[in-house]
């Protein structure tokens, strides 16, 4: 496994792994929508574990009114939801060390931007995320007792039954260590969804289309099925979506 940095630009530090420079395959070849393909990423920097609950209300206080942090339409967003989905949904009755969640694309984005990273690309996160020897950083066993919900994608929710944003057992992380990259919450990407995105001849660095009505999410979430919380399943949704499924953890290039 590779060493752990620790970023330290807020009080809660936060581990941060990273990616060096190298190909992978991208995709699983089970969908229309995940082809597989070879591509090259350089170096970046990816967060261990999804923000939790405190991290994000630290940036709510801190940085949330610095319009540096907010694209153009985050800024509009913000300025009709001047509270987000409130703290009370944010928290979601757990512990300040549970992922945030009811949070939209533009919050999570901000968010990263305060931290001095960004969102992960679609590319950054599954080779971060995934395994070489299947759709889960552990290789392709599903029955493994993961954070997800075995009532499957239409199960009612009666509670948010995330775990704590470090709390998983070594056997469930990948080489490089990452915490809840299957289940728990939702991750947004900073990539618009496309059905056809992985189909392009963009092989190094992709960042997917330029514009788009849905960003993408990944990883699933404990409200999914195991099929739905692969590594290499691709969820579209629209940027102002909240839902106490939803989380995010952020990236940091190296250039």
């Amino acid at each position: 496994m590779l060493p752990i940095l620790f970023f330290t630009a807020i009080a809660t530090a936060t581990q941060v792994i990273p990616i060096p420079s190298g190909d992978f395959i991208r995709g699983s070849g089970h969908s229309p929508d995940s082809p597989k393909q070879q591509i090259h990423l350089s170096a970046y920097q990816i967060e261990a574990t999804e923000v939790s609950i405190a991290e994000f209300e630290q940036f709510v206080q801190e940085g949330w009114n610095q319009d540096s942090n907010w694209t153009s339409k985050g800024l509009e967003w913000r300025l009709q939801n001047p509270n987000g989905a409130s703290q009370k949904n944010r928290a979601a009755g757990r512990p300040q060390n549970h992922p945030v969640v009811a949070v939209t694309w533009f919050e999570a984005d901000a968010y990263c931007r305060w931290k001095g990273g960004m969102l992960p690309t679609e590319a950054q996160w599954e080779r971060a995320a995934c395994s070489e020897n299947g759709r889960f950083p552990w290789g392709d066993d599903e029955q493994i007792e993961a954070a997800w919900y075995s009532g499957g994608k239409y199960g009612h929710l009666q509670a948010v039954l995330t775990k704590a944003v470090d709390d998983a057992p070594a056997e469930q992380r990948n080489e490089f260590g990452l915490f809840h990259t299957t289940g728990n919450v939702w991750e947004w990407t900073a990539d618009w969804y496309h059905k056809d995105s992985y189909h392009s001849d963009d092989s190094s660095n992709p960042t997917g289309p330029e514009t788009g009505f849905w960003k993408t999410l990944r990883g699933g979430s404990f409200m999914n099925l195991p099929s739905y919380c692969s590594c290499t399943h691709r969820e579209p949704a629209a940027p102002n979506r909240t839902a106490y499924t939803v989380g995010f953890r952020c990236a940091y290039s190296t250039q």
